[in-house]
């Protein structure tokens, strides 16, 4: 009987012993729904989206002319980013000669054709970031192209920072200085082409 008692005495302990090891305290929170969603890099010229902006159309132009025209540049989106100008070219066009044309020496009056045009020789491009919005050149504003029409580089790395919800302006200021070859653009006309990229990092 006592080593039956033991026995049992011994059963009865290990089966307690047993029964604690599974009876730890726990607890359980959640975290569900959890979301993820892309921003945006949205540039708008003038408030245009995914149109081409025309800034200048014009004729009759004339040494001594200054004609400016200026591209407000606006970040619709939701993430910073920085702009630059890209994919810049110019083409020119003879258009025929007159008399005082032909009279300066122009080599191309008989046979014009696409680049043979000197009106992009004689004009003088400012391009620069006008922080004032003035329209006008003041200390402090980008001046980042000061040159002939024909000498532009096909880009800019500006990196100038835009944030979201903000905008800036750039000014293009043509200047058409007296010089003694003017004669050799008359009727000429010139095309610049030009992209304003929005990037998210510089040098993109």
């Amino acid at each position: 009987m006592k080593i039956l008692r033991s026995l049992l005495t011994i059963g009865a302990v290990a089966t307690l012993a047993i029964s604690a090891t599974g009876a730890y305290f726990s607890d359980n929170e959640t975290s569900n729904d959890n979301t993820f969603a892309a921003g945006s890099l949205d540039l708008t010229v003038d408030g245009n989206n995914n149109t081409n902006t025309v800034k200048f159309n014009l004729s009759n132009l004339k040494p001594g002319d200054q004609p400016h025209g200026s591209y407000t540049l606006a970040n619709v989106g939701t993430i910073n980013g920085y702009l630059d100008l890209e994919n810049i070219s110019v083409s020119s066009q003879e258009n025929g000669c007159t008399g005082a044309e032909t009279a300066a020496g122009d080599t191309t009056c008989n046979n014009p054709g696409p680049g043979e045009g000197e009106l992009q020789n004689v004009l003088n491009l400012r391009l620069f970031v006008d922080y004032n919005g003035n329209g006008w050149i003041d200390a402090g504003d980008k001046v980042f192209y000061n040159g002939l029409l024909k000498d532009i580089p096909s880009h800019f790395e500006l990196n100038e920072p835009l944030a979201a919800m903000s905008s800036v302006k750039i000014v293009a200021l043509l200047d058409w200085w007296s010089t003694p070859s003017d004669n050799l653009a008359q009727t000429d006309s010139a095309v610049l082409n030009m992209t304003f990229e929005l990037a998210q990092t510089t040098g993109q």
